[in-house]
């Protein structure tokens, strides 16, 4: 990895605020304590350092999905969920889960909460 490389790229991921949607292909970027969420077309939606982050599971969506507060305003981001041309049989979402515990990982492991 070179040094402009960032550590973290969670790619494919749909990322809304409440009900309204932000980004069907969307981006997560964990890189120098900092996460960032931009939109399909690569631009910012919002960033702020990972240790001040509030990352939960999302209950019902038996936890593919993540609920993020970054700069006092809440997220749902689904890891993988806007992969183009992937068909997922129902039941077969594993890639989409271990993509949201991975992501609460990194937040966890960045100091901020995680849940």
């Amino acid at each position: 990895m070179s040094t402009t490389d960032p550590e973290y790229v969670f790619e494919q991921v749909q990322i809304g605020k409440g009900l309204r949607p932000l980004a069907q292909h969307g981006f997560i970027v964990v890189d120098r304590g900092t996460l960032t969420l931009l939109d399909s077309e690569r631009q910012p939606i919002d960033s702020g350092p990972v240790s001040q982050v509030v990352a939960k599971k999302i209950r019902f969506t038996g936890g593919k999905s993540v609920s993020l507060t970054v700069n006092g305003t809440k997220y749902n981001a689904a890891p993988g969920w806007g992969a183009r041309g992937v068909f997922v049989l129902p039941g077969d979402s594993a890639h989409v889960k271990s993509a949201a515990e991975a992501l609460l990982h990194l937040v966890a492991a960045g100091g901020g909460q995680s849940g």
